[in-house]
């Protein structure tokens, strides 16, 4: 939204840490090396600038500012490490805080759901599939992680093959959120169901072109994006089989 300004305020044992205001000051002394010059960039006192300054060392759990003495210019006033990396994690704050506001307007990205809505705003991948989903059960077959996921609509969960390994580093558990993403490629079309074949269900083409067919699940409307070779044998409204390898199926989620 056009002319929209949220301002960010970070508290530490309930008072004032950083905020715009703090924030400019930072940047000044990282860019100047003085405090004095960024006193006057930021249309500051030098005594505001020093309680500003004070004030924020005293809160902060690692100093903010070091002398750095000598050199051409006579020494000065430089960042740490933390500061910088705290001007970092505020620019990051601010980001994520205009993503929050513009998934306000767009009334088909659930509120309930901090991995669909952070995702649909910040995540950009070349899967054309992707879906939302939680974790129904996960069990070890063949020293694969099998993980079933239920996705609102499809009549059954998908499964997904992982490795032990992925399966403890995203600290999968029953209800957890997860995100699905499948390549055009790895979502497969065939007239007839395959024998034993996982993750298969009935769709109908909705739409298909030279390189790719929409398919389209009836009883709740999810399209899935397929590659297609040759495009001569599908039509549209065709009702054919779908499925996919548990193994092509890559799962992500948040913390």
């Amino acid at each position: 939204m056009k002319n929209t300004e949220i301002l960010l305020t970070i508290k530490l044992q309930q008072m004032l840490f950083i905020d715009p205001k703090r924030v400019r000051l930072l940047k000044e002394i990282q860019q100047f090396g003085s405090i004095n010059q960024a006193a006057k960039n930021a249309n500051v006192s030098y005594k505001s600038a020093w309680d500003h300054l004070e004030a924020m060392n005293k809160l902060s759990p690692r100093p903010l500012l070091e002398r750095n003495i000598g050199g051409k210019n006579g020494g000065g006033t430089v960042l740490t490490s933390y500061a910088k990396r705290l001007l970092q994690l505020y620019d990051l704050l601010e980001k994520t805080q205009d993503h929050a506001f513009n998934i306000l307007q767009d009334e088909s990205v659930p509120l309930d759901s901090l991995l669909a809505a952070t995702a649909r705003f910040s995540l950009q991948t070349s899967a054309r599939n992707q879906f939302f989903g939680k974790v129904a059960y996960q069990r070890m077959m063949n020293s694969r992680c099998v993980v079933d996921v239920n996705i609102e609509g499809l009549p059954i969960p998908l499964q997904v093959s992982i490795t032990s390994k992925s399966a403890s580093r995203l600290k999968l558990m029953t209800e957890k959120e997860v995100m699905l993403m499948i390549k055009a490629p790895w979502v497969k079309m065939t007239t007839q169901p395959l024998e034993g074949q996982t993750n298969q269900f009935p769709v109908n083409i909705k739409s298909i072109n030279e390189e790719e067919a929409i398919l389209v699940f009836d009883d709740s409307g999810i399209e899935f994006c397929s590659t297609i070779t040759p495009s001569d044998q599908w039509k549209i409204d065709q009702q054919i089989w779908l499925h996919i390898d548990p193994e092509q199926i890559i799962l992500a989620t948040l913390e």
